[in-house]
């Protein structure tokens, strides 16, 4: 068994960690009166809850009789002592003096305690204080008796000291409990001698500072602990308030919903037509639009082959006929001799028109043929010149057929030359259509408005003409190569094909259902174009998603003011939905707000 010995100022939660802290499950628990434990029967309830939750007898030593009646009230076994025990008796409060050198400690009486007061002069001297006690022999408020008894010392008493460079205050002489609650041996009756008499010894003493006695603190306690009630309850209230405001203000709850999903497929024959303006869904028809573009394009390239060569000098002449009227053949390989020897003849047989005779007089027709040297080498590269024809010397022919250049001849060489090879013009070819292509590409995607598409398929680039200055083998060191290419497009607007395409998958699909945006998928097959008639035939295969429809008012409906266990009950009862998350706040809320704008739902696809 554990006495515990409490003292007149300690407070409830400090009683009640001193039980806990006890080891023995018996304790003799020593109250004096007056002990702040006796303000408030909530006290008393609220130590016997701890004790009978520790599991503990705990027992009231008391010397009064209201002390006992509070204690059985409650619960507690009590044992009434005419004298608390001699250990709380000398327990003592000292007063404590900072930054001072010595501890002072009060002189002491059977009956009183007194303490030093600072004098002028250090002769001990000895002054008669009277202390009147006016003490009633009943017991029921000891309380009240102290509070009476410390208001007329205050009234008898004047400040023993002041303390110099510090605030006035007064000091009283302070009771130990013993003397309270235990009458002294002249009156057994009463608590204090009537008539007492105590010397006060006056010395210096060296102080800073000076501690209450405690009775005082206790008296001054009692006044501010209704305020600390008001404050208490106020506080209170105001959580209340404030968590009635929270209640309705602040509950949220939101839920996140993932509906099951699946998968449409079908396959879709679509036509594209130039000569209609919009889509046909009973037909499967959309608009087409047709984008052209036409492109020349030369460029010079350099000729990389190297070899010995002999090259004959050519060029043109005008072969007049004066002779006659009658046409006059020449054979290929014809001469015509220049004015300066060089001989010349045609590559090929030519009929010279007859001339003309009007009035008498004969107009020579012409007839313009290409000539080649006889000869290889650069003396052939001659100006212009007058050529007759050696073959009809000594005849009338001679003078009457003949012919004049108005150019020189040209590519008469002997000796090491570049010459044109077939890779040279193939290379040219290939770079200077990829240019082309891109050029015509370019200006193409230009002229494409942003809401057309080109249909899948409906490119088609043509190369019209590819002509080069120089062939195969002939000598050159630059030749020039030039290309036309026209380029063509078909064009659809892909809200229209998408619009065909939903109307089709809305018909395969029952009412219940709902198309997921944004999962439509379309593969093309290769189209047939028919570009003379502007058509396309295509087939697509469509995959899209699909999901059960979910009425969010109703459901919203459904779950007001049920709990998270109950919410997720209902969530999981129902087909449409492959899962759901549900959230609440703040974090004390654990159901479904009973106002709707405070629900909110999320539907995840």
């Amino acid at each position: 068994m554990k006495n515990i010995y409490l003292e007149p100022n300690e407070e409830i939660i400090s009683v009640v960690d001193r039980l806990v802290q006890a080891d023995d499950n018996e304790i003799n628990l020593v109250v004096p009166t007056g002990a702040q434990i006796w303000q408030s029967s909530i006290n008393l309830k609220l130590l016997k809850r701890e004790a009978n939750i520790l599991n503990k007898a705990v027992t009231f030593i008391v010397t009064d009789d209201l002390s006992a009646e509070m204690a059985e009230r409650t619960g507690f076994l009590v044992k009434k002592e005419r004298e608390l025990p001699v250990e709380l008796i000398q327990q003592e409060e000292d007063i404590v003096f900072e930054d001072s050198p010595e501890e002072v400690r009060p002189q002491q009486r059977s009956d009183l305690e007194t303490i030093p007061e600072e004098t002028e002069t250090e002769t001990e001297t000895e002054e008669e204080i009277e202390k009147p006690a006016q003490l009633s022999e009943s017991r029921d408020n000891m309380i009240d008796l102290l509070v009476d008894e410390l208001e007329s010392e205050k009234k008898a008493k004047k400040p023993l000291a002041i303390l110099s460079g510090w605030k006035k205050k007064e000091i009283f002489t302070q009771k130990r409990m013993a003397d309270i609650v235990t009458p002294v041996e002249e009156s057994k009756s009463k608590f204090f001698s009537q008539s007492n008499k105590l010397t006060v010894k006056k010395e210096p003493v060296k102080v800073e500072s000076v501690i209450q006695p405690r009775i005082f603190s206790e008296v001054e306690k009692k006044t501010g602990s209704s305020w600390s009630k008001l404050m208490i309850i106020f506080i209170i209230v105001a959580l209340i308030v404030a968590g009635f405001v929270s209640y309705l203000i602040l509950p949220n709850a939101e839920i996140n919903i993932t509906l099951k999903t699946e998968a449409l497929i079908f396959d879709l024959s679509v036509v594209g037509l130039e000569s209609i303006s919009q889509i046909n869904e009973s037909l499967n028809q959309i608009p087409l639009q047709e984008v052209e573009v036409t492109k020349t394009k030369d460029r010079e390239f350099t000729a990389t082959g190297e070899r010995d060569i002999k090259e004959k000098a050519s060029g043109r002449i005008t072969v007049y006929n004066e002779y006659s009227s009658s046409p006059q053949v020449l054979v290929a390989t014809t001469r015509f001799e220049s004015s300066d020897g060089k001989i010349f003849r045609i590559l090929e047989s030519v009929t010279v028109p007859g001339a003309k005779i009007e009035e008498g007089k004969i107009i020579p027709s012409i007839f313009e043929i290409e000539i080649i040297a006889d000869q290889a080498g650069e003396e052939y590269n001659i100006g212009p010149s007058d050529f007759v024809i050696p073959g009809f010397k000594g005849t009338a022919k001679y003078a009457g057929f003949y012919g004049r250049s108005s150019e020189s001849m040209s590519g008469g060489y002997i000796g090491r030359a570049n010459v044109v090879l077939a890779e040279d013009l193939e290379k040219a070819k290939e770079t200077l259509i990829k240019e082309l292509k891109d050029e015509v590409q370019k200006i193409l995607e230009d002229q494409i408005p942003t809401n057309l598409k080109v249909l899948e398929g409906g490119l088609k680039e043509e190369i019209t003409k590819i002509s080069s200055s120089h062939n195969e083998g002939e000598q050159a060191d630059k030749f020039t190569i030039e290309i036309k290419v026209i380029m063509k497009a078909l064009l659809f607007k892909e809200d229209d094909l998408k619009s065909l395409v939903g109307l089709n998958s809305v018909s395969k699909i029952s009412g219940d259902k709902v198309l997921i945006e944004g999962t439509q998928k379309i593969s093309w097959q290769a189209p047939e174009i028919d570009w003379l008639k502007g058509e396309a035939s295509f087939s697509l295969n469509v995959e899209e998603k699909v999901a059960q429809q979910i009425d969010i008012q109703s459901l919203k409906d459904d779950l007001v003011g049920q709990d998270e266990v109950e919410v997720r009950r209902y969530l999981a009862s129902q087909p449409e939905i492959e899962r759901a998350q549900v959230s609440f706040w703040p974090f004390w809320v654990n159901k479904i707000p009973t106002q709707e704008k405070k629900i909110k739902v999320n539907i995840e696809l």
